[in-house]
């Protein structure tokens, strides 16, 4: 059975991310965490220097008609959600609330011809009562 277009189009934008958090010199620690109890997810942890990453991933194909975003664009509430139950997994599992950890968003635009706009958003769509950079 083939893969559905939304599922290949972010398995792409996930290992286009990895390359760039490479580049940048973050450590990928898992793709696609989730959480125990399945209510919480998250496309990349990542490790920054001494800060814990918790980074979505969103990836389309550019059309004519929309070209332009935001830095928090394409973060709905369910998705934020989810990714906070996987940070809170993530720190009970590794047994620590005093490291470093910030949620950052990779924003990937595909055109006909490869990817078009990337772009990393550190501390980004706000999680307050998580966010400890």
């Amino acid at each position: 059975m083939e893969e559905a277009k939304h599922i290949s189009t972010g398995k792409k934008g996930e290992k286009i991310a990895c390359h760039l958090l490479k580049n940048k010199g973050f450590k990928i620690l898992f793709r696609n965490y989730k959480s125990d109890n399945r209510t919480g997810e998250v496309d990349i942890v990542a490790r920054d220097g001494a800060v814990l990453c918790f980074i979505e991933v969103k990836t389309r194909y550019a059309s004519a008609f929309v070209e332009k975003t935001t830095d928090d664009a394409w973060v709905s509430h369910n998705q934020t959600e989810r990714i906070k139950n996987a940070a809170k997994d993530y720190l009970f599992k590794i047994g620590t609330d005093k490291i470093k950890y910030r949620f950052d968003l990779v924003e990937i635009t595909l055109g006909k011809f490869g990817i078009k706009k990337i772009h990393h958003w550190e501390r980004n769509f706000g999680l307050p009562d998580l966010d400890r950079y």
